[in-house]
């Protein structure tokens, strides 16, 4: 199977790559993704070997794909190639693969790549919104296989949850310690920032609230952001940019907090893997994607005539984020963190 790129879309996957399991039990089942990818699923017993992709490295260049379908099929053909994603490259590599059955959704570019090729539904020229966590199990329908169970998960080894109360230790919150979360970055583009003010007053407010302290995450290459926001919210706020934390230890990081608060990116969906409560800001992207395992979740949102509009960068005046206020966010975050199982 080939994982999605982004973070949240490979988390978003598991539930895909558990049914693919189930349907073939005594099968060898090999995971191509990221190097990222790797590391968030390490350990889970839905697959047998992880295949990384590196698109910096080996696998880099104009004919990486070709490199890396070499090289899975080195000991012979693979009897399935299942495509998540929906880029010609990844067929490409399939078709490198030497598979038997070439399987994902068909596109122009690529369905005479495929032998197995449902055609995504579609609202004018764009695929029609639906959770990625459905749209990947339909797939595996157009396959035979029953999958139906939309249940994020995602495994956490006692290793990795050790490493994570040790990074925690060293920022200063103990073992006892209830903690919020919060996500102020966003890899997709600056289109989904909320802002530091924003995200400033909500931590102080979860502080004057709650009595919880929250905990400033970032990815590499966010620091900065990380920075300002602990630095605008004052002593509410545990500012984790000169410690950023490994992708795997979000896992048991956010699986301790009692709420994260962030944008619609991929800690979102690592949170929720573990049942933690989330309140997301969105503003550029359909929340009809995203729409599963929402039960311990509020997304908040205001519709604008210019969205929801995908863009990476806004052209205008940012609307659809500028909108949400530190009011909206404290209020679902007192409504999830009063929520029996949120205790």
């Amino acid at each position: 199977m080939r994982l999605p790129n982004w973070v949240g879309d490979v988390v978003m996957a598991t539930p895909a790559l558990r049914a693919l399991r189930r349907a073939a039990p005594n099968a060898e089942v090999v995971v191509l993704g990221t190097p990222a990818a790797g590391r968030l699923l390490a350990g889970s017993t839905s697959f047998d070997r992880f295949f990384a992709l590196e698109r910096s490295g080996r696998h880099g260049g104009w004919f990486g794909w070709w490199r890396a379908g070499r090289e899975l099929a080195a000991d012979g053909p693979l009897d399935l190639h299942l495509l998540l994603p929906h880029s010609l490259s990844s067929a490409l590599l399939a078709l490198a693969s030497r598979a038997r059955c070439r399987a994902g959704y068909a596109s122009r570019e690529r369905a005479a790549l495929l032998h197995v090729k449902p055609r995504a539904a579609m609202a004018g020229k764009r695929r029609l919104p639906i959770p990625m966590t459905r749209l990947y199990l339909d797939l595996l329908r157009a396959l035979g296989i029953d999958a139906s169970d939309e249940q994020l998960d995602l495994p956490l080894s006692p290793q990795e949850q050790e490493r994570g109360d040790a990074a925690l230790a060293a920022l200063g919150i103990g073992r006892d310690e209830r903690f919020v979360a919060a996500n102020p970055g966003a890899a997709f583009g600056a289109s989904k920032f909320w802002s530091i003010d924003g995200f400033a007053a909500t931590i102080a407010g979860l502080r004057e609230q709650h009595g919880l302290r929250t905990l400033v995450l970032c990815g590499p290459g966010e620091e900065s952001l990380a920075h300002a926001v602990a630095a605008a919210a004052g002593p509410a706020a545990i500012d984790s940019s000169r410690q950023v934390l490994p992708l795997e230890l979000l896992k048991p990081v956010l699986r301790r907090c009692a709420l994260l608060v962030t944008t619609d990116t991929g800690p979102r969906h690592i949170a929720t893997a573990f049942g933690t409560p989330c309140v997301v800001l969105m503003g550029p992207t359909d929340p009809r994607h995203t729409a599963s395992n929402l039960g311990r979740t509020r997304v908040l949102r205001v519709d604008v005539p210019c969205g929801p509009c995908h863009l990476k960068t806004c052209p205008l005046d940012h609307r659809c984020m500028t909108s949400l206020t530190p009011a909206m966010a404290l209020a679902a975050a007192a409504e999830l963190l009063s929520a029996p199982t949120a205790a």
